[in-house]
């Protein structure tokens, strides 16, 4: 159940889906090690429902990393694509 904005700065809590964006997302298991069977049985992606509140909603969204988890991640650096940013640290 969503408790909190999935934003680890923000305070606020979930009180209605009106208020901010809801995100759905498609994990695999903790210690999957990345393999699709453990013995005879599949491994079968969970889902889980992330939430960021209005405030948060227009700076940011979310990003997921098989690693790290759910990043929360701005929206001019989502928005950018990678080989533009890098061209202008470049200095191209």
């Amino acid at each position: 159940m969503l408790q909190k904005c999935a934003n680890p700065s923000c305070t606020a809590l979930f009180r209605s889906l009106r208020d901010g964006k809801l995100f759905l997302a498609e994990t695999l298991p903790q210690n999957s090690n990345h393999h699709p069977f453990d013995g005879a049985r599949r491994k079968l992606p969970r889902r889980e429902h992330f939430w960021l509140c209005a405030a948060c909603s227009t700076h940011f969204t979310l990003c997921f990393d098989a690693e790290r988890g759910m990043l929360t991640v701005p929206l001019t650096d989502r928005m950018a694509p990678r080989f533009l940013i890098r061209a202008a640290g470049e200095g191209y």
